[in-house]
């Protein structure tokens, strides 16, 4: 077994990597294609009355600054953490650039440094399953005003297709990854009073395997529909599910 240390290190370096090169992109771009829905349910709670807003984007290397920046020019107080140091020395310095005060720190997530009961909104897309969610759980909790909301995009982990697919694809993950599963949620209970859970992306997902470019609109937008019923009229469905839009309120 990995010490802390070594998982840690192992993030790191996986990250500096993702963050200087497109091989991510290139392997699997079509399928992050489909997910604006998702993103579009993300955006209109972060950028919902950020005036004067104390943020914080927990993992901000994958985002390369975008939603920091706009947060920013809105009138929000940002900080963004991430494991790499190369996506941080880098955002540091388009910030800069950009006369932006957004504060960039190299952080462990799962032992934040803040000062408890500080940030209004804790938000990270795909960073949750990079974690031990005990301890990223507890850390975010304690950060979080207590009318504050912490809110992810993450994988799930129960669809055996999707999973199959992740398992031929080890050069574009790291060896820690755990995407998300339904004793996960039971287990933020622990720290959140409450947790809400929307679902995306089951047929969705048939669309890259048609069109490898350019997927029509009207199609996604068709299949997002079914989507949606088969979540609302099969509960038990909705695990299996690609991805999850997650907030965590009133923190313990």
């Amino acid at each position: 077994m990995k010490t802390v240390e070594q998982r840690l290190k192992d993030e790191q370096e996986f990250h500096n990597k993702i963050f200087e090169t497109d091989k991510r992109h290139n392997e699997v771009g079509r399928f992050y294609a489909i997910n604006k829905s998702v993103h579009k349910v993300y955006h209109r709670f972060i950028y919902n009355e950020s005036q004067n807003k104390v943020y914080l984007e927990y993992g901000c290397g994958m985002d390369k600054g975008n939603r920091s920046t706009r947060l920013s020019k809105m009138g929000a107080k940002v900080h963004g953490i991430d494991i790499s140091d190369y996506a941080i020395d880098h955002l540091a310095k388009e910030a800069k650039k950009e006369n932006l005060e957004i504060d960039y720190q190299v952080m462990n997530a799962e032992d934040m440094t803040f000062p408890d009961n500080y940030f209004d909104v804790i938000y990270g897309t795909g960073i949750l399953h990079h974690l031990d969610l005990e301890k990223a759980f507890d850390s975010i909790s304690k950060k979080l005003k207590k009318n504050g909301t912490a809110i992810f995009i993450e994988p799930l982990g129960h669809n055996p297709l999707i999973n199959g697919f992740r398992n031929r694809t080890p050069d574009i993950r790291t060896d820690d990854e755990h995407p998300l599963l339904v004793p996960d949620f039971k287990l933020a209970k622990a720290y959140f009073k409450q947790v809400d859970i929307e679902y995306f992306y089951l047929t969705t997902l048939g669309v890259p395997l048609l069109f490898k470019k350019n997927p029509p609109k009207s199609l996604i937008n068709f299949s997002n529909a079914i989507d949606k019923g088969i979540f609302t009229l099969l509960p038990f469905m909705r695990k299996y599910a690609w991805q999850v839009v997650v907030k965590f309120s009133n923190p313990n």
